[in-house]
């Protein structure tokens, strides 16, 4: 399956996480419901990383793995404060905003990875910027 697929999968996965997430908090709090939500995730992701069988084990020295470990503090530390918002804000404002991401996640391939940087990309990047400002205002 070509990256869009995949991006396309993950999007709409996203999308109704979402919806599910702020409908378990009428019941559960956040603090609940982010739990059962992350170690679901861990559970799923490594079933799908061994039957796509890339599974590896490696030192946990290795540079490779300081950067997982870097990359879950900081999906630690985005999923609490987006559960935490889902819970006290409407979803038609949290998810807009919390969709930043991918203007700042363009900008840091663009800075710190040295990705190009095309007329149209940088359009993308404004116009997705002006796009959250509207959605959550």
């Amino acid at each position: 399956m070509s990256y869009l697929l995949w991006t396309v999968a993950a999007m709409i996965s996203y999308a109704f996480s979402f919806l599910f997430i702020k409908i378990a908090m009428n019941d559960l709090p956040a603090f609940t419901v982010m739990p059962i939500a992350v170690v679901t995730l861990a559970i799923g992701s490594t079933i799908v990383a061994a039957l796509f069988g890339e599974w590896s084990t490696v030192s946990v020295t290795s540079r490779s793995v300081q950067f997982s470990l870097a990359a879950g503090i900081c999906l630690a530390g985005a999923v609490i404060g987006y559960f935490r918002a889902l819970s006290t804000g409407p979803v038609s404002v949290v998810v807009p905003v919390f969709g930043l991401f991918l203007v700042v996640g363009a900008l840091l391939g663009i800075v710190v990875l040295g990705e190009p940087v095309t007329a149209r990309k940088a359009l993308g990047i404004v116009l997705a910027g002006a796009a959250v400002v509207l959605l959550a205002s």
